[in-house]
């Protein structure tokens, strides 16, 4: 695996561990404070995902 690979396998993980907070926010959480904390991991999941596609995008661009 190179890091091109290492980076493309992580930007999945963070899409599917997003998904999935948003998921139990919306049918699972029993109570606001749960959800909005959900919901906030999930925020985070996103900011990974959004961090790692740009250095994708660098890779790409350095031809790595």
């Amino acid at each position: 695996m190179n890091a091109r690979e290492a980076i493309e396998m992580a930007i999945e993980y963070e899409a599917q561990a997003r998904d999935r907070y948003l998921d139990l926010a919306a049918k699972v959480a029993e109570d606001g404070e749960t959800r909005l904390l959900l919901e906030q991991i999930a925020r985070e999941e996103d900011s990974h995902l959004k961090r790692l596609t740009e250095r994708l995008k660098a890779l790409k661009l350095m031809d790595i």
